[in-house]
């Protein structure tokens, strides 16, 4: 989440002043730049590996999930990939 400051103020014809100070949540959702299977045709009972490169609008920290067929890839050592046998 994005916090977004809002500061402002409203002044009347004879110069009084009242001032506002308020903000707002911004959720930014990460952008994924790739996603690659190696090998691209595996044959049955290979292990693939799935590669995602992501980035967050905020350079923040990004976890990443895969399922294969809705079971969960297994998670290697790097974060973005993970292995599975086809």
């Amino acid at each position: 989440m994005t916090t977004v400051p809002v500061t402002g103020a409203v002044t009347t014809s004879e110069g009084a002043t009242a001032s506002f100070n308020t903000s707002y949540q911004v959720a930014s959702k990460p952008v994924i730049t790739s996603v690659t299977l190696s090998p691209s045709s595996p044959v049955p009972g290979q292990t693939v590996t799935v590669t995602v490169f992501a980035t967050g609008p905020l350079n923040d920290t990004l976890s990443y999930t895969c399922f294969v067929n809705g079971v969960a890839a297994i998670a290697t050592a790097t974060p973005g990939v993970f292995t599975f046998v086809a």
